[in-house]
C-alpha cells in the first residue's frame, strides 16, 4: 500500500471522526465488540470439536467469558466505550496522583519552578476525573480530538510525500532488508 494511499485513508478517516463523532463512537464500539466475539468463539468451537482430545477448560473458560462480553458489547454499544474511557481515566488520575507527588518532590529539593508540574499534573487530574464521571461527553470529543490528529497527520504526510517526490525528480525508493 502506497504512503500516500495510507494518508488519503487517514484524512478521510479523520473527517468521518470529527464530523460524526458519535457514529465513528458506535461503529468502533461495535468493531471491538465483534472482534471479542469472534475471539471468543475462536477458543469455543476448537474445544467443541475436539471430541476425546485433551483440550484446556481454561480456553472454554476465557472463550465463553469474550463471548459474553462481546455479545453484550454488541447489544449495549455505548457500554465498551464507557468502560474504556472509565478505565482510561482511571488509569489518567493514577498517572496524575503520581505527578503531583513528584512535583511536591521537585518542591522539597529546592527546584525553583515546582508549581508548574503541579499545576499541569491538577488540571491533568480534574479532566481525568470528569472522564471516569462522564465518559459519554469526552468519549465524543477524544474521537474528534483523534479525528483532528489523523487529519493534521495526513496532510502533513501528503506535503511531505509531494516534496519528496518533486525533489528526487520521480525516483521511487524502495528498502530491501535482507539477513
Amino acid at each position: 500500500m502506497s504512503f500516500s494511499l495510507a494518508a488519503v485513508v487517514y484524512l478521510l478517516l479523520g473527517l468521518f471522526m470529527i464530523l460524526a463523532p458519535n457514529t465513528s463512537r458506535k461503529l468502533l464500539c461495535t468493531l471491538v465488540g465483534a472482534g471479542i466475539l469472534i475471539y471468543g468463539l475462536l477458543d469455543i468451537v476448537p474445544f467443541v470439536l475436539s471430541r476425546g482430545e485433551k483440550r484446556f477448560t481454561l480456553d472454554l473458560l476465557i472463550g465463553a467469558c469474550a463471548l459474553a462480553f462481546g455479545l453484550f458489547s454488541l447489544i449495549n454499544r455505548t457500554f465498551l466505550m464507557d468502560f474504556l474511557f472509565t478505565a482510561l481515566g482511571v488509569v489518567i488520575c493514577v498517572t496524575s496522583i503520581c505527578g503531583i507527588s513528584r512535583a511536591l518532590n521537585l518542591r522539597y529539593f529546592g527546584f525553583a519552578r515546582w508549581w508548574a508540574p503541579l499545576c499541569a499534573n491538577l488540571a491533568t487530574l480534574v479532566l481525568a476525573l470528569c472522564i471516569v464521571f462522564f465518559p459519554g461527553f469526552f468519549g465524543n470529543m477524544l474521537m474528534m480530538i483523534v479525528g483532528i490528529i489523523l487529519v493534521v497527520e495526513a496532510v502533513s504526510d501528503l506535503i511531505a510525500i509531494h516534496y519528496l517526490d518533486r525533489l528526487s525528480g520521480g525516483v521511487t525508493v524502495t528498502y530491501n532488508v535482507s539477513d
